[in-house]
């Protein structure tokens, strides 16, 4: 996702070594690695994921829970802001976590770079906050259910400056939304949350800063900052809620290198980190009862590989941003529909842009013949909503490219209903 100069690997770290990766920055900027890492041995389907502990010239500390567990995985993370010069990263295995502390690393290709003051994006990096990990159930919680994997952020112009927004999407969600609902309303097994906004005057000064805290309270912040003026936020809740009072010492700098795409949901992120779906799927596996025969008649989580995933695009600003939708699929002959007709099961808010459809177990996409959207409340003006893609995980847990895509369909008041897609 981001360039940089790589170094030579694989490299095995073991329990008191320490890896050096010496680099070089032309000019003072926001640093960051990009690491690829993986645990022999270890699998998030079993809770067990080793940690690598990160530093810059004996500098501000930050750990790395390898989610991704033995299959190499490149995890961006950010190094905050160093002056020009020579400088040192060290990773090394923390023997202050008991759970991971013996758990052997592999060192794969490490990429670092940064971002001068000059480029377009440095305000991007300069603001965005340090993640301390959940601590509510012991002195880790993160370290084996909804670990912060990614931060992506959304910039938006306004009247005398901009406004920049970070989110971070989490493995998975232990309180809130049950899988049934993610599923529907959300299209997901994720957790994703906005944690942090800014904004910033004309000249890029900052005249506001707020975070998302418990209860999706919007709050003002007031918190500590590190690694160069980055905002320090603490996780609270058992669904991905932030306060600026911090309680766990272990941290995750997750670097902001990703926009959410042009013309696509949030949930457009996790195709560029398509990764995210295994480590969830298996988080899921772990600590979610699912229907042993999946029933698509029936609401129930089932196998995610027997869902269609649908990602849509809403028009922003309008009466269409919050409509009540819900998508059907047709296999062969018969439709399967992603809320069983239930409007608390529609996505009906404007940042849900994305569904799954529960269909019969081994459908392929060469059996899937259609795809409709229907407005549980007739829209009073004529909305259109784009099918981005609809795409099935395959047998691992990983999105198989999209089947369908770039369609669109207008829904008024009197055809609240139409097919989006048929195939060829």
């Amino acid at each position: 996702m981001i360039p940089g100069s790589p170094s030579a690997g694989p490299v095995r770290l073991r329990a008191q070594e320490v890896f050096e990766h010496a680099f070089t920055l032309a000019a003072p900027g926001e640093a960051w690695a990009a690491l690829t890492l993986d645990a022999p041995g270890t699998s998030w389907r079993r809770g067990e994921a080793a940690v690598v502990a990160v530093d810059v010239d004996g500098g501000a500390r930050q750990e790395v829970i390898l989610a991704g567990g033995d299959e190499p995985t490149e995890y961006p993370r950010a190094l905050g802001r160093l002056p020009a010069g020579l400088h040192t990263l060290r990773l090394r295995i923390p023997q202050d976590l008991p759970l991971s502390a013996g758990r052997a690393v592999t060192v794969g290709p490490v990429r670092t770079g940064s971002v001068d003051d000059s480029d377009p994006a440095a305000s991007v990096w300069r603001h965005a906050p340090v993640i301390h990990y959940r601590a509510l159930h012991g002195p880790l919680d993160s370290l084996t259910s909804d670990a912060p994997l990614v931060l992506f952020y959304r910039m938006e112009s306004r009247a005398g400056g901009a406004s920049l927004e970070y989110h971070v999407i989490y493995s998975h969600e232990d309180a809130g939304t049950d899988l049934t609902g993610l599923l529907a309303a959300w299209g997901h097994t994720v957790d994703i949350e906005w944690v942090f906004r800014v904004t910033l005057d004309p000249h890029g000064r900052v005249i506001g800063e707020e975070f998302q805290g418990p209860e999706h309270a919007t709050l003002r912040f007031g918190g500590g900052r590190t690694m160069g003026g980055h905002p320090v936020l603490q996780v609270a809740t058992l669904n991905g809620n932030v306060t600026d009072v911090v309680r766990c010492p272990y941290r995750a700098a997750l670097a902001p290198a990703c926009v959410q795409p042009e013309g696509e949901p949030r949930e457009g992120v996790l195709q560029r980190y398509p990764w995210i779906y295994r480590v969830s799927a298996l988080e899921v596996l772990r600590q979610v009862p699912l229907e042993a025969d999946s029933s698509p008649a029936s609401p129930a989580a089932a196998d995610l590989r027997s869902y269609v995933f649908l990602q849509w695009k809403r028009p922003p600003g309008s009466g269409g941003a919050t409509l009540p939708l819900e998508a059907g699929v047709r296999v062969r002959d018969a439709w399967y529909t992603s809320a069983w007709g239930r409007p608390d099961l529609a996505f009906a808010e404007p940042d849900a842009e994305s569904t799954a459809v529960k269909v019969p177990a081994g459908t392929t996409e060469a059996q899937v013949t259609g795809i409709a959207l229907r407005s549980f409340d007739p829209p009073a003006q004529p909305v259109e909503v784009r099918l981005v893609r609809a795409f099935f995980l395959d047998g691992e847990y990983r999105p198989r490219p999209p089947f369908a895509g770039g369609a669109a369909c207008r829904l008024t008041h009197h055809e609240p209903r139409r097919v989006v897609w048929e195939s060829p």
